[in-house]
């Protein structure tokens, strides 16, 4: 399957004095299709620390050193991430060498590689590296912070989750960029498998300040939007949460897309921790939860494609009620008469022979005698209470000697011979 990926990136500086992240798409921002083994989309991302001079240098130089180095290696991928990533270490020394207003800087940085095969990386420090496939927000990086390492410790219940989350140094880096040993380092060179539609999402600690779910909910809701519009909602989200000292913020946002349509899903989206490391940090609350998207937004959310099927079998379901609302069989055409001296003679639906205590409704001058069919059935019309094959039953043998019925305040009742004499007809047939 041939494979376009998208990428656009967006920062903000937040509560700061100055931009400390800093970022590098390469070959370039927009799209990519890779084709050849070798072609594809490589993403890094750095959060300097040190100062607003030295955070700044730091981010900037450890992202430049690390697509220099991976552009130009040609080497198996575990081989040119882990180059490359001691490269731009290295490149940090030599900057607070040459300058030593820049001693003490250093910088996370996680970078993901894209191509035909899937998504490798590698990272070190705190800042994220999410995989969005709906409906799931997993983060796949290991979290190399002190708050990290102490909820680890917690589920283990060597210590309790109060002192974990009372901690006052959580947002401590265990491992960082810093020109000397990397105590740290996540590597992941076995390619992860991706699929159209999912996001591969790199951010800045900064995204800490949204809380699991929320953050959930702003990839969710951009699912379908472009890149650029993907990292920006991200960015305003972090805005508007309005957090005191809210940290530089930066997300770098890669779609995977395909030359097929991927169809349109409405579930819930959750968040899985524990598949790839913990999940932002920040303010303290958890990313346990998800949240069920309301009925409206779901109802929004659906393709009108969707939509149209559901009136169709609408349609199909009238029609249906419509036809067995319908008589079950046309009413049978009207029986031959014959005048005789009393007027034309008793006709009956084919199928059903005169009886002698059912004289004709349509006789003038007599009254009618009581139905035989049940109240509100009308004689000659189907009964629709029973099934509708009813198989063909003997009628009753007449009585030798008719025995009239009285009826209150009726005449009384004419026996079968009184009745005009009318042709012989044939026996009805069964069908």
């Amino acid at each position: 399957m041939s494979f376009h990926l998208a990428s656009a990136a967006r920062a903000t500086v937040g509560a700061r004095s100055g931009q400390e992240d800093a970022f590098r798409l390469w070959p370039a921002e927009g799209t990519v299709q890779p084709k050849a083994a070798d072609e594809g989309l490589l993403a890094v991302l750095a959060d300097g620390m040190g100062g607003h001079a030295g955070g700044a240098v730091a981010g900037q130089t450890a992202c430049a050193m690390f697509t220099e180095v991976f552009a130009a290696t040609a080497t198996p991928y575990e081989e040119r991430l882990d180059t490359a990533l001691r490269a731009s270490n290295d490149a940090l020394a030599k900057g607070v060498e040459q300058n030593a207003a820049l001693r003490g800087m250093g910088c996370t940085l996680v970078a993901g590689w894209i191509d035909r095969t899937g998504l490798r990386w590698t990272s070190v420090g705190d800042s994220l590296l999410l995989l969005y496939r709906f409906p799931d927000v997993i983060r796949l990086n290991a979290d190399h912070s002190l708050g990290s390492y102490l909820d680890e410790q917690a589920r283990q219940n060597r210590i309790s989750v109060s002192e974990a989350k009372a901690a006052h140094n959580r947002n401590a880096l265990r491992s960082a960029l810093t020109g000397s040993k990397i105590d740290l380092i996540d590597v992941h060179a076995e390619p992860l498998e991706l699929r159209p539609g999912d996001w591969v999402l790199l951010a800045s600690d900064g995204i800490a300040s949204l809380a699991g779910d929320e953050l959930a909910d702003v990839i969710y809701r951009y699912r379908q939007a472009t890149p650029e519009e993907m990292a920006e909602g991200l960015v305003d989200a972090v805005a508007r949460k309005g957090v005191p000292d809210q940290d530089n913020t930066t997300v770098v946002a890669v779609r995977i897309d395909s030359d097929q349509t991927a169809a349109d899903l409405v579930t819930t989206r959750i968040i899985r921790p524990e598949l790839g490391g913990a999940m932002p940090r920040g303010n303290g609350r958890g990313a346990r939860s998800a949240r069920q998207p309301s009925l409206f937004s779901t109802a929004l959310d659906v393709s009108p494609a969707v939509w149209l099927g559901a009136a169709a079998g609408l349609l199909l379901v009238a029609i249906v009620l419509a036809m067995r609302m319908l008589p079950l069989s046309a009413p049978p055409p009207p029986a031959a008469t014959h005048t005789g001296p009393q007027g034309p003679a008793p006709s009956f639906p084919k199928g059903r022979p005169p009886e002698a205590s059912t004289p004709s409704p349509q006789a003038p001058g007599r009254p009618a005698p009581d139905s035989q069919f049940p109240p509100g059935k009308p004689s000659g019309e189907a009964d629709r209470s029973g099934p509708r094959s009813i198989a063909p039953k003997e009628p009753p043998p007449l009585p030798a000697t008719p025995v009239p019925v009285p009826v209150p305040a009726r005449p009384p009742m004419e026996a079968p011979d009184q009745m005009p004499k009318a042709k012989k007809e044939a026996e009805p047939t069964t069908r």
